[in-house]
C-alpha cells in the first residue's frame, strides 16, 4: 500500500507528501480488489471524491509549472486547495466537466531537434492526477518488473544495476528506442487496453475526452488530436505505461517465461533486450519488430543496434549507453582475460553537465548566485551517478566545471570591459565559487562482488 507520493524540489531533493486517510483507504481498497481478479466498474465516484481531488490538487500545486490556456496560476489557487477541490467535484458530480484544449509549446531535444509539450489548464491537471490517484494502485498490481519507470517504488538507479547484472550474466544486447512514442499512440488502441481493467463508461469516457481535448500553438487556431497522448499532463505518463504493457512487456513475458536466456528491460519507450546467445536475440528482435508494428509504432533505426559483450568479442564496440551510463568492458585485475560490466557516466552526460551549466552561468548572476549554482547542478550530477564506477569521471568532471567557471563565467564578466580584472585575482574568485565543488564517495558496489561469484567463460 503506497502511503505518499513523491515529488521533486527545485533543489533535487526528493521529498513525501502524505495523503489524506480518505484517499489511502480508498486507494487500498482499489488494490485489494484488483488482487481478487475483479475488473472495476464504479471508479468514477472514486475519481470525485472531495479527498482524492484535495491531494491531487496539492500534488499539481507541488508540483508548480506554467498557466494553460485559461492562464490561470498555480499561485491563484494556493491557500484555497479545499475550494478549488469542491468546484471540480461539483463539475464531475454534475456531468457538465469537458477537458480543455493544452497549450502546445516546445523544447529543445539534445539531437537538434524540438518535442512538443502539452500544458493543460491547472483544472483538467487537477482531474488526470486524481485519475492517477485512482489507476495507479489497480494497474501497479498487474504491471511487470521488466517496467521501471513512472511508478512508485521504482527508480532508474534500478534499472542500471539490473542492467549490469543482466548483462554480465548473459552478453548479447538489443538497444532500442520507439521513434516519437508519445506522438504516435492510437487512441482507439488505447482505450481497448483500459478495457481489460476498467469498464466504468463514465471513467472511459473522462479519459477519451482528455485524449480527444486537441490543442492551440501562440497565435494558431484550435487542433484537433487524432492520436497521441501530450506529454505534460500528469495522466501521460501512465497511459503510455500501460500501452506499452500490453502491446510489449506482456508480449515478451508470455514468449520467454520458462526462457532464463532472454532478459527484457523497459524504461519509457526506451528498452533493452538481453540474451545468452546471439541467435536468441536475433529472434527476439524480430518479434519485437512486429509487436511494435501492431501497436502502430516504429523503432528508431539510428538508435537500434545490437551490441556483443562478451569476453572473445571484445572491441571498441562492446559498448552502449542507456539512462546517461555508459555499460562497457572492464577486465578483472587478477585475470585480465575475463571481463565485467562497468558503468559509468556517458559522453553524452557529461558534455550535457558543462552545456547546462554554460546556459545557466550568465554574467549577470552575482558570485554568491554563480556558486549556489555550480553546487546545485554538480551535486545533481554526481548524485545520480554515484550508483556505478564513477570515481574517475568525477575527478575529470570537476575539473572540467572549474574550467567552465573561469573560462566561461569570470571571463565574460569581468575580463570583456574597458578594465579588465586580472587573472590572479579572478583565480581567488574561482576558489571561492568551486571550493565546494568535491568528488562524493561511489555507493560500494555490492552488484560487482556478485559478478565474480558468477563469472561466465
Amino acid at each position: 500500500m503506497i502511503l505518499k507520493q513523491g515529488f521533486q524540489t527545485a533543489s533535487g531533493v526528493k521529498k513525501q507528501m502524505s495523503f489524506h486517510p480518505q484517499t489511502i483507504r480508498i486507494r487500498h481498497r482499489l488494490t485489494q480488489w484488483t488482487k481478487s481478479g475483479r475488473k472495476h466498474w464504479d471508479l468514477y465516484r472514486w475519481v470525485m471524491d472531495p479527498y482524492i481531488l484535495w491531494d491531487a490538487t496539492k500534488l499539481v500545486l507541488r508540483n508548480a509549472g506554467s498557466a494553460g490556456l485559461d492562464l490561470q496560476t498555480c499561485k491563484s489557487i494556493r491557500g484555497n486547495e479545499w475550494k478549488f477541490a469542491q468546484e471540480v467535484g461539483e463539475l464531475l458530480r454534475s456531468g457538465s466537466y469537458r477537458a480543455g484544449a493544452v497549450k502546445r509549446v516546445y523544447i529543445p531535444k539534445k539531437d537538434g531537434k524540438k518535442r512538443p509539450l502539452g500544458i493543460p489548464n491547472i483544472r483538467d491537471r487537477v482531474v488526470q492526477r486524481a485519475l492517477v490517484l485512482v489507476m495507479e494502485p489497480i494497474y501497479e498490481q498487474i504491471f511487470l518488473p521488466c517496467s521501471y519507470v513512472f511508478r512508485p517504488g521504482k527508480s532508474s538507479v534500478e534499472c542500471v544495476a539490473q542492467v549490469a547484472d543482466s548483462v554480465y550474466r548473459k552478453r548479447h544486447v538489443l538497444e532500442a528506442d520507439i521513434e516519437a512514442f508519445f506522438d504516435r499512440v492510437s487512441h482507439r488502441k488505447l482505450m481497448g487496453c483500459l478495457k481489460q481493467m476498467i469498464v466504468d463508461p463514465r471513467v472511459l469516457g473522462l479519459i477519451k475526452g482528455t485524449l480527444k481535448a486537441g490543442f492551440r500553438e501562440w497565435g494558431k487556431p484550435w487542433q484537433p488530436t487524432e492520436e497521441g497522448t501530450p506529454q505534460g499532463g500528469p495522466l501521460s505518463p501512465l497511459l503510455a505505461n500501460i500501452y506499452l504493457h500490453y502491446h510489449l512487456d506482456v508480449r515478451f513475458e508470455e514468449l520467454y517465461k520458462a526462457n532464463s536466456d532472454v532478459k527484457f528491460v523497459r524504461f519509457a519507450d526506451d528498452f533493452l533486450a538481453i540474451a545468452r546467445t546471439r541467435p536468441k536475440l536475433l529472434a527476439s528482435r524480430r518479434c519485437i519488430y512486429v509487436w511494435i508494428r501492431e501497436a502502430g509504432l516504429n523503432l528508431k533505426e539510428e538508435k537500434t543496434r545490437m551490441v556483443d559483450m562478451t569476453n572473445a568479442s571484445r572491441s571498441h564496440s562492446s559498448k552502449f549507453d542507456f539512462l546517461g551510463y555508459k555499460f562497457h568492458l572492464r577486465n578483472f585485475s587478477d585475470n585480465p582475460g575475463r571481463f565485467w560490466i562497468a558503468r559509468q557516466p556517458s559522453e553524452k552526460a557529461r558534455t550535457t553537465l558543462r552545456a547546462n551549466l554554460k546556459a545557466k552561468l550568465s554574467p549577470q548572476l552575482s558570485l554568491s548566485e554563480a556558486k549556489t549554482t555550480v553546487e546545485l547542478a554538480w551535486r545533481g550530477w554526481v548524485n545520480y551517478f554515484r550508483f556505478g564506477n564513477s570515481n574517475l569521471i568525477f575527478y575529470k568532471e570537476r575539473k572540467a566545471v572549474r574550467r567552465v567557471v573561469y573560462t566561461h563565467y569570470l571571463r565574460s564578466k569581468y575580463r570583456h570591459q574597458k578594465c579588465p580584472v586580472a587573472w590572479r585575482k579572478l583565480k581567488l574568485l574561482g576558489k571561492r565559487i568551486t571550493q565546494d565543488i568535491r568528488p562524493i564517495g561511489v555507493i560500494p558496489n555490492l552488484l560487482r562482488q556478485h559478478q565474480i561469484q558468477h563469472s561466465l567463460m
